[in-house]
């Protein structure tokens, strides 16, 4: 086993990742904070331990192997103790003796088969900790767009504000002059009232989305954050229809690839289980010092043992292990089988779900256009006398719902190519 030191001695454990110092304010791309998450963010940091504990699980089985080395000092004082043997009277004199043991594992089909099976266990975490950033990738998006389409929502509010107290003010002029009436400046009172509510709702669900951020980021809650991007940067509809049309790799997608490495291991758990029945040969060398020796010492100073483990019978015991682990294989089989259709499922429901999105948005879209143009309509023919309050109100209600239809429908197609790309495997 000594040529196993050459495989390994190169072989040096991946450090952990570790958060970055802490940091008072950030400004941040989309793709800068998904960077930042891989680093700080709790759930990659641990995927990244846990890539590190197996490394040095691999490092542990490979040098069950190797060489083992144990030394024993032994000291014996028989307190002056005599014996008579064959007539002669032997005195038992204080022994002290220094021992070293030298152990080496010659043949062991269940140890080859435990090395490579931790190595799979290696793969299996680097795996899971691909799998866990795409997720946080994912989660730091929609985090990100969860700000910016509450803050969206927020400047269309402020704009209609303005628009109505300007409005709401000019009313009242005309009040005062008797060419309108009392209670269309109070409806347009009302209306001032009941936007500038709206907006401090908004604001506190800014600052909800601004923390769900830097939870996703790793980042103390005190945190200032600025984006650097806004909704109008992250929708594209070109790359939506790109996604839209993207083949999908199903021996790419990570859950996939996790029970792939799940089959691997349950193949090796057989090959486990039938190492069992082989026998284990091993080799021991002892050396013993004697530093005070009795004078009646038979005990040699170099041993040689050779031990053969030969597994005869165990009353079906080991077969019935086998026979486990074959079940326990087509088991998972059964899970990948079972995982395949449902994700070929969840590609269809997906796509079905970005190409509606899609629809909705140019829908909106339109819509939007037509809901600024008869609110303009109407305020020109407000101040004009021939139409009331109440219509500009309408109108203005009509917009606000519009607008917040677009920025719904802006953030259904942001999301849903998000969902889309993560099955993909190309977010």
């Amino acid at each position: 086993m000594i040529f196993c030191l050459i495989g390994v001695s190169a072989w040096i454990a991946a450090p952990a990742q570790t958060p970055q110092e802490k940091q008072t304010s950030l400004q941040l791309t989309l793709k800068e904070a998904q960077e930042h998450a891989s680093v700080n963010n709790k759930t990659i940091w641990n995927a990244g331990l846990a890539v590190s504990e197996s490394q040095k699980k691999v490092w542990e089985t490979i040098s069950a192997g190797l060489p083992q080395i144990n030394a024993t000092l032994d000291y014996q004082n028989m307190m002056g103790f005599s014996a008579s043997f064959g007539g002669f009277d032997i005195s038992m004199e204080p022994t002290s003796t220094f021992q070293t043991q030298v152990t080496q594992l010659l043949f062991s089909g269940s140890y080859w088969v435990g090395v490579k099976m931790a190595k799979i266990g290696e793969e299996l975490s680097k795996t899971m900790q691909q799998q866990s950033e795409l997720e946080i990738k994912q989660q730091v998006r929609s985090a990100y767009l969860g700000v910016l389409v509450a803050q969206e929502n927020k400047t269309i509010l402020e704009k209609s504000l303005a628009d109505i107290e300007t409005l709401a003010k000019n009313t009242a002029d005309m009040v005062k002059v008797g060419v309108a009436e009392q209670t269309d400046a109070d409806q347009l009172t009302v209306q001032v009232a009941s936007v500038m509510n709206n907006i401090k709702m908004v604001e506190r669900a800014i600052e909800l989305a601004y923390n769900l951020l830097r939870f996703h980021l790793g980042v103390e809650m005190s945190t200032e954050i600025l984006l650097k991007e806004g909704l109008n940067d992250l929708m594209n509809e070109t790359s939506a229809q790109t996604t839209l049309v993207t083949a999908f790799d199903l021996d790419n997608n990570y859950s996939i690839l996790l029970l792939d490495k799940q089959m691997e291991l349950a193949d090796k758990q057989i090959k486990l289980e039938q190492a069992a029945i082989l026998p284990t040969v091993t080799a021991v060398y002892n050396y013993t010092y004697k530093l005070k020796a009795s004078s009646f010492d038979m005990t040699p100073p170099n041993v040689i043992v050779l031990q053969a483990n030969i597994p005869i019978f165990a009353a079906g015991k080991r077969y019935s292990k086998i026979q486990q682990a074959k079940i326990g294989r087509e088991t998972v089989q059964n899970n990948k089988d079972l995982l395949s259709e449902q994700l070929l499922l969840q590609e269809k429901q997906l796509r079905f779900n970005l190409k509606n999105a899609i629809e909705t948005f140019t829908l909106q879209k339109e819509a939007l256009e037509v809901s600024q143009r008869v609110l303009e309509s109407i305020t020109r023919k407000y101040r004009q006398g021939v139409a009331s309050s109440l219509d500009v109100t309408t109108a203005n209600t009509s917009l606000l719902q519009a607008q917040s239809n677009y920025i719904s429908a802006m953030n259904s197609v942001i999301t849903a190519q998000t969902d889309l790309e993560k099955l993909l495997n190309t977010l």
